[in-house]
């Protein structure tokens, strides 16, 4: 009887093997081909230009909405995480130092890589949040652009992003987002330009880095609490919100954690801080 249970026990569990097994060659092998999937994109033609006060405002955007944030303030990239049997995310060195762009990466590179999430070969590029800055503005996207061609070059070698076993199980369970190119409209050109007011509608543009952690509707999920009118940060005083996204102290002396980039936020001019305290409270 023993050996009959224990005959049966093998058999058992060297099926639950060939499923897991099974299943992770599946995950595996529609996370490849999504990775390596080619994307046929025609971008906006982008003049790359040299005037100081775009590049000034280039620069700017460029810590408002989050560039530095992965990719360090002098844009030589860094590891954000690497975890064994995971995986490992890289925000790639953009500088043209060793290690980091190629020689002959163009201004449609430029546009490729940040309003399609796509790299010089039409392949998706790694948790590039490009659904965030698919919708920046003509002038935005150029101030960026030139600014970003002309920082000097840093040399830093960096790793390459890897998908490990967990990160493909995420992904093929949808509890991760790796391709954001997959999500963009290739077709849509960008808006002409946005007035910066103290209006809801220029914090819903304003908002749109906000989209990636809490949701386009802002009310998060997981971690990422409701920002929207129906959560808690609605019962702050303006003043309160202002100086928690200035400082990263909430109202009752606590500390905002990772990965809300108060770091990012603090670079917001008082217009754009109150434009999209205006929208949030407007939803």
């Amino acid at each position: 009887m023993l050996k009959k249970i224990m005959k049966w026990t093998v058999r058992i569990l060297l099926l639950i093997v060939l499923l897991v097994l099974g299943y992770y060659t599946k995950a595996w092998i529609a996370t490849d081909n999504r990775r390596n999937k080619q994307f046929s994109v025609k971008p906006v033609a982008i003049d790359l230009v040299t005037d100081s006060a775009i590049i000034a405002q280039g620069k700017r955007l460029v810590a408002v909405k989050g560039c530095d944030d992965c990719h360090g303030k002098d844009l030589s990239g860094r590891t954000i995480f690497e975890k064994s049997g995971v995986g490992r995310l890289v925000a790639k060195n953009i500088t043209r130092g060793q290690g980091g762009l190629r020689p002959g990466f163009t201004a449609r590179d430029w546009v490729l890589a940040i309003r399609h999430g796509l790299g010089q070969d039409g392949k998706p590029l790694l948790y590039m949040p490009s659904v965030n800055y698919n919708q920046l503005t003509e002038p935005d996207l150029k101030a960026i652009i030139a600014y970003c061609a002309q920082v000097p070059p840093v040399d830093n070698q960096l790793p390459l992003s890897e998908i490990g076993p967990g990160a493909t199980i995420l992904t093929d369970l949808g509890q991760l987002d790796l391709f954001a190119a997959e999500k963009i409209d290739h077709a849509a050109l960008p808006p002409a330009g946005k007035e910066m007011a103290e209006t809801a509608e220029f914090g819903k543009y304003v908002a749109l880095v906000c989209t990636h952690c809490h949701q386009p509707n802002m009310k998060g999920g997981g971690p990422n609490p409701d920002i929207s009118s129906t959560g808690k940060s609605s019962q702050w005083t303006d003043e309160q919100f202002f100086h928690a996204l200035r400082t990263g102290i909430r109202p009752d002396g606590s500390t905002l954690k990772e990965p809300m980039p108060w770091k990012m936020t603090r670079e917001f001019s008082d217009v754009e801080l109150k434009a999209v305290r205006l929208y949030l409270k407007s939803i």
